[in-house]
Parts: structure tokens; C-alpha cells; sequence
């Protein structure tokens, strides 16, 4: 049966990429006036939202959000979602009303078109090789917090190879949480991986579906400190599994002692 639906996903996968990067190329004079000045960057995370709801539309993915009523309102906090496709970021903007700030690996600054979506300086990139990098990076997240808006850090990094399963969590999003006493909200996207993933044209089961997502309860971080890092990565990993199979739990079953890499 796979064999004979390969040749419907290759389609479907070339289809949504020619796609995404014409609505790039359309929007790309829209957002690049609205991001060259911070004035205007509310109305660029309007622009992306809408963006982001149409190409959740285009892939045929239907939203199923459980937990919204546990998004908290107007205050700082870290969205922290496992990351298992390339809708996952366009679900965010979509699920998500308040302005809030991503933080991205600097390879996206040589993306073609995307990366003004991080070079323009509403979201951070952080470069994890240069501890000047990664300091800027930290003070521009505290700063965003600061001024009471959330942050989306993704603790695996990029999209795991192996989606669902889990990735190695870094622990820059725990240590910035604990730093500012701001609340992690923990966010499972569990089906996202079955409807575009990043297995290449020939592997994978992708195709339009429903987009599960699993919005859990804020963990509070007051009273915290730097020794409370490596148990809160070790929470948040066991909470964003719990929604996924039986089978993906067992892969990403923990270890006794889970090591907190650093951002």
C-alpha cells in the first residue's frame, strides 16, 4: 500500500513547495516593509498570522487544538513545542493571539526570502558557535520578557530526523525560564510529522490530514534556580511525550539522568 501511495506524496510534497515559496515571493514586499521598522512589526505578526493560517489551509491540515484555555493571557512566558515538521511554525502563529518573538538557528539568515523573517530584528536568531552570538541572543530574549512578550524556542533545535520521536532537548529555554521566573508552556504537536516532514520526496506518510496539537498547563518557574534546569528539561520532555503514541514514549523513553545541553 505505501508503494502505491509514494508516488501521491512525492506530488503533494513538490505541490506544497512550489507553494510556500510562491506565497514568499508574494508576500515578500508586504513583509519587508512592514519589518524595516519596529513600529510596524504588530502589524507584520498580523501579516504572519494570516500567512500562516492560509498555508495551513493550502497543505489541507485541519487544526484540532486541546488545551487552549491554557495559553496564558497578556504576561511573558515560553512556548516550548516539540518541532516535528515544517507546519509547526505556521500552526503557531495561527493558534497563538499575542504577539510573541521566535528564536531560530542563524543558518536561517542564508535562507533564501525566509530570513527576513529573522534578519530584520523581530526574531532572534541565536548562533550557538560564537558565545558573543549566544550572548546577544540572551539578552535580546531577556528583553522580550522583559517587555511582556512571550518567546517560542523549539529545545530540539531544528526538526527531529526521527519524528516523532524526540530529539535532544537543549537547555536554553529552561535556563532563560528559570533566569526570569517566567512560566514554560509546553506545546505537543502530534500529528504535524504525518503531514509534512522532513524525511525528503521519497519517505514519509505525508499528506493533508489533521493537525493535533496539545496545548499543556504552564510550569511555573518562581523560586527556581540554575540547579532546577536539568529536572524541569526532564518535566517538559515527559509532558510533551504524553500525548504521542505508546510506541514514540518507548523511544523516547528517559534515561536516569538526561544531560542539559547547553543553548
Amino acid at each position: 500500500m505505501n508503494y502505491i501511495l509514494t508516488p501521491f506524496r512525492v506530488i503533494y510534497k513538490i505541490y506544497y513547495l512550489i507553494v510556500f515559496a510562491l506565497s514568499l515571493i508574494i508576500t515578500y514586499p508586504i513583509m519587508y516593509y512592514l519589518l524595516a521598522d519596529p513600529k510596524r512589526f504588530p502589524k507584520a505578526f498580523t501579516a504572519m498570522r494570516i500567512h500562516g493560517f492560509a498555508l495551513l489551509i493550502l497543505a489541507g491540515a485541519f487544526l484540532k487544538v486541546k488545551g487552549a484555555s491554557n495559553i496564558p493571557q497578556n504576561s511573558a512566558y515560553i512556548i516550548c513545542p516539540n518541532h516535528t515538521s515544517y507546519l509547526d511554525i505556521f500552526c503557531l502563529y495561527t493558534i497563538f493571539p499575542q504577539y510573541f518573538v521566535f528564536t531560530g538557528k542563524k543558518e536561517i539568515e542564508k535562507w533564501p526570502l525566509f530570513h527576513i523573517y529573522y534578519t530584520s530584528g523581530m526574531n532572534i536568531l541565536v548562533d550557538r558557535d560564537s558565545r558573543t552570538g549566544t550572548f546577544k541572543a540572551l539578552k535580546r530574549m531577556s528583553h522580550e520578557i522583559e517587555i511582556g512578550n512571550p518567546l517560542v524556542i523549539f529545545p530540539e533545535g531544528t526538526i527531529s530526523k526521527e519524528a516523532p520521536k524526540l530529539g535532544p532537548f537543549k537547555a536554553g529555554a529552561f535556563a532563560i525560564a528559570i533566569q526570569k521566573q517566567v512560566p514554560i508552556l509546553p506545546v505537543t504537536f502530534v500529528s504535524n510529522w504525518k503531514i509534512l516532514s522532513r524525511s525528503g520526496f521519497w519517505k514519509g506518510q505525508d499528506g493533508p490530514g489533521i493537525s493535533e496539537v496539545v496545548i499543556h498547563q504552564p510550569i511555573p518557574t518562581k523560586g527556581m534556580t540554575k540547579d532546577n534546569i536539568e529536572q524541569l528539561q526532564n518535566d517538559v520532555i515527559a509532558i510533551i511525550s504524553g500525548p504521542l503514541t505508546a510506541e514514540v514514549r518507548q523511544m523516547n523513553k528517559l534515561p536516569k539522568s538526561v544531560h542539559a545541553a547547553s543553548i
